[in-house]
């Protein structure tokens, strides 16, 4: 049974960014107090060129970032494309008070121009409470996402992704990449980037005996993939942990960009 809303309590929308600069920070205020749920951003003019480079460096609450380590995450972790709703995998699960302010960076240009018929906007499903509870006493529900940022990969070459925890008690949860492998103009698929490693402060997360000989490869990884299970690290990390992602490029003609990032999951009593 569905419970009525009180008014202003249905979305919690941004400013939109119509200026084509980078990086810019668009904010949204919140009319009364409200539980946040999934979070989701739009670009009309995304293309595929964008998906390896535009990054989410910035997101804050009342001021307190709720990013757990120094690196941004892909935009394209956070566009309706994907299906992270069905799953409440995107679900921020923190309370904003009458007022206060949730913030945004985004970082990287966007091959489309951004303008007033090209926005970049951000939008919280919210519901109504009667409880609120200050970021900085919501415990583990502060680390909503631990980016690992972008990298240019070359041809036939490795590249790395590497972040450095920000604070303790992070449970790393779906771990979500992209790249602008599928790009106009070049002949190449997601399947030729293929990831060797996965490190966490030394120990390898991948199953393989020896991964570099039975890589994964980084299609499984996207937004679009559809396993709802097998993408969640499920591995404690604290302040100052190191992650590292080695990613090889089987493409020998053509560079390509990667991003990645991991949900993070309260952790469990």
């Amino acid at each position: 049974m569905s419970i009525q809303r009180n008014a202003q309590s249905f979305y919690l929308s941004s400013t939109l960014q119509t200026v084509n600069v980078t990086p810019f920070t668009i904010s949204a205020t919140s009319a009364l107090d409200l539980l946040m749920d999934s979070l989701y951003f739009q670009c009309g003019g995304l293309t595929e060129a964008d998906k390896g480079t535009v990054l989410i460096t910035s997101l804050t609450v009342s001021g307190q970032s709720i990013q757990a380590s120094n690196q941004g995450m892909p935009f394209t972790a956070f566009t309706p494309s994907n299906n992270y709703a069905i799953e409440g995998i995107n679900s921020i699960s923190l309370t904003i008070a009458t007022s206060q302010v949730f913030s945004a960076t985004v970082t990287g240009a966007f091959v489309n121009a951004l303008g007033v018929t090209n926005p970049v906007g951000f939008a919280i499903s919210t519901e109504p409470t009667d409880i609120v509870v200050s970021p900085n006493e919501s415990g583990s529900l502060l680390s909503y996402c631990f980016g690992m940022g972008s990298t240019a990969i070359p041809a036939g070459g490795t590249a790395q992704l590497q972040a450095t925890c920000l604070r303790d008690d992070v449970f790393l949860g779906r771990l979500v990449m992209d790249t602008d492998s599928l790009r106009v103009g070049v002949l190449a698929n997601q399947e030729c980037l293929q990831i060797t490693s996965i490190l966490v402060d030394g120990i390898e997360l991948l199953s393989s005996v020896t991964p570099a000989n039975a890589p994964l490869l980084l299609s499984q990884l996207t937004p679009q993939s559809n396993d709802k299970t097998g993408l969640q690290a499920n591995y404690f990390v604290k302040q100052n942990s190191q992650i590292i992602i080695t990613i090889a490029n089987a493409d020998p003609v053509n560079i390509h960009n990667v991003c990645g990032g991991f949900y993070c999951k309260p952790i469990p009593n």
